[in-house]
């Protein structure tokens, strides 16, 4: 089967491609200073609707396993 895929790199792999290639301690910084946080990832793709509409689908899902990651590592302690 021949497919083609696509694959999009975001801010992370940029940098991390970016040190491999040895940018000088500036250059890495001034690019570091640039990325965003996942907030603000997130609220830029929250504006796609379908996006936010998936992100939202999924969350119950999500709790369940915050929930069950938070009582694993309580117990942990």
């Amino acid at each position: 089967m021949n497919e083609t895929i696509e694959i999009k790199l975001d801010e992370a792999d940029k940098q991390a491609m970016m040190t491999e290639n040895h940018l000088s301690h500036e250059e890495i910084f001034s690019n570091v200073r640039k990325m965003k946080t996942f907030d603000e990832m997130l609220a830029k793709q929250m504006k796609d609707e379908e996006f936010k509409k998936e992100y939202e689908a999924i969350q119950p899902e999500m709790n369940e396993i915050r929930a069950s990651v938070d009582a694993r590592t309580s117990q942990e302690q």
